[in-house]
């Protein structure tokens, strides 16, 4: 399935952001006290940790990675910034605790979840775009349309707040 390298990048750029996805949304939902962020929190978590299963039982294998992304894989991130590929900030290696810590207040998080989720669509999108197979292309619309519901979901919280 894995042709050309690009293929075996977008997969593993995919469960970056999935992975660090579930760790912010999980650590903010332990964070906040407001419910309705909560919620919506709790719900994004359990939607990147069924997003990377998805990325882990069907593509992971044919791609020759392990269940877990390591060091060795993360350099394709370095190689696609090199290239000029717009990066987000759940698709790279970074520090979960220090980003939880300056979000402040839940509007804050939403917004960078928003950010986060816009990108993730434009992604998948993107990803299904340049898919060398059917199945491949369907998965990346499903998870795009995934990310699209999160964008749905996020803007009507935040609309909530500025009520």
């Amino acid at each position: 399935m894995f042709e050309h390298i690009d293929e075996k990048e977008a997969v593993i750029r995919a469960a970056l952001i999935e992975e660090n996805g579930f760790t912010f949304y999980s650590m903010m939902a332990e964070r906040t006290d407001d419910e309705n962020a909560q919620r919506v929190f709790k719900m994004l978590a359990n939607d990147e940790k069924k997003h990377h299963k998805i990325l882990e039982n069907k593509y992971f294998p044919e791609a020759g990675l392990t269940d877990h992304i390591d060091e060795e894989e993360i350099e394709i991130e370095e190689h696609l910034k090199k290239l000029g590929t717009p990066s987000d900030i759940f698709a790279r290696k970074i520090d979960i605790n220090k980003l939880v810590e300056a979000m402040d207040t839940p509007v804050k998080a939403l917004r960078l979840a928003l950010d986060t989720e816009m990108h993730s669509l434009e992604f998948f999108k993107a990803m299904s775009d340049k898919a060398t197979t059917d199945e491949a292309k369907k998965i990346y619309l499903e998870l795009a349309d995934e990310e699209r519901s999160h964008v749905d979901h996020i803007k009507e919280l935040l609309e909530q707040y500025s009520e």
